[in-house]
């Protein structure tokens, strides 16, 4: 019996003892190393940034978010004669400017969707504010404007009374999500690209921990939760720096309300790795029910899935919409 309360204090001990390394190792790679990390999430990936002109047959806008801020758009209506299947919002990639939505909107319109698209701001034509420079990371801002936006195509005198549609690519998806976790307009998503901040943050931070710790055992068993809190704090930096708020994507999926979900991602993604991306699709998976798809589309870099599988992905994406916004709907397109 007396050896019960010994094995008991020698496994305290050990805890405690577990604890307190990891406590350390933590406070060190805070101390010695947060700013690099800090100064590694402001450095803008290199991505191939598409650019279109402007379209004689779309309408070019302006559309007045909550705030006061413009916000250049463009709309660009069905090719189908007759009834349109719905309007859809489609979210940009960073750096893009508004017209790159046509390699998309092709498809899109061609199907008999009318196609909205924006520049959020900071970002082409739009306003710029003082004091923010938009990166890569989904802010705040960029949430309020894809919120206007929305609110602008429920308001339109051809406004379908069902609501919208979401097709984003990368950063455009991941506000046009956190949008939709907020306005239940937004009646599905399609996501082509999207990443969030701590499941992209925690892979790579274990990755440069390795860089600058030689204590390997630590990093193979320190929790996620480990690098996440390094992470977070290092964005809680960024965000002073950078006038903004990086809202959780992670949350925004899991309160989808009964909101589809198309996500699509590139197998051969060396930036959002498929690993993360999976990762964040099972985020959405919450008992809020609502349709949940992914596609790792074979052979595509980042945001390649229209360009290596065309046809495939032009259908894929059409099906889903016509299952959970369209039907045609009574009412006109706007051309």
């Amino acid at each position: 019996m007396d050896l019960i309360p010994l094995i008991l204090y020698i496994f305290v001990g050990l805890v405690a003892t577990v604890t307190l390394g990891f406590f350390t190792f933590w406070v060190v790679i805070v101390y010695n190393y947060l700013k690099y990390v800090t100064r590694i999430f402001q450095e803008r990936p290199i991505f191939s940034i598409p650019r279109g002109v402007p379209s004689p047959d779309a309408e070019d806008l302006v559309v007045p978010t909550i705030d006061g801020q413009n916000l250049k758009a463009c709309y660009l209506s069905s090719l189908v004669e007759g009834a349109r299947k719905g309007v859809v919002l489609f979210g940009i990639e960073f750096g893009s400017n508004r017209w790159s939505c046509q390699h998309h909107a092709e498809f899109l319109r061609r199907a008999g969707y009318d196609v909205l698209s924006w520049e959020p701001r900071g970002q082409g034509e739009s306003d710029k504010i003082p004091g923010y420079t938009p990166l890569h990371w989904v802010s705040e801002h960029e949430v309020a404007d894809a919120l206007a936006i929305v609110e602008y195509a429920c308001r339109r005198p051809d406004a379908d009374p069902r609501g919208v549609g979401l097709v984003g690519l990368s950063k455009g998806a991941g506000a046009g999500v956190v949008a939709a976790s907020r306005d239940r307009r937004i009646r599905c998503c399609v996501t082509d690209g999207m990443f969030a901040v701590y499941t992209t943050v925690v892979p790579y931070m274990r990755h440069w921990v390795k860089i600058y710790s030689r204590l390997t055992w630590v990093q193979k068993v320190a929790p996620d939760i480990f690098y996440g809190s390094i992470g977070m704090i290092a964005f809680k930096r960024v965000e002073k720096e950078r006038n903004c708020k990086f809202p959780p994507l992670e949350t925004a999926l899991s309160n989808l309300r009964g909101q589809a979900l198309l996500m699509i991602h590139g197998e051969k993604d060396s930036y959002i790795r498929p690993t993360m991306a999976q990762s964040l699709f099972r985020k959405s998976m919450s008992w809020w029910g609502g349709k949940r798809e992914f596609w790792l589309v074979e052979g595509a870099r980042h945001n390649e899935g229209l360009s290596k599988k065309n046809a495939e992905y032009s259908a894929k994406v059409s099906g889903f919409l016509d299952r959970y916004l369209g039907e045609a709907s009574d009412f006109p397109s706007s051309k």
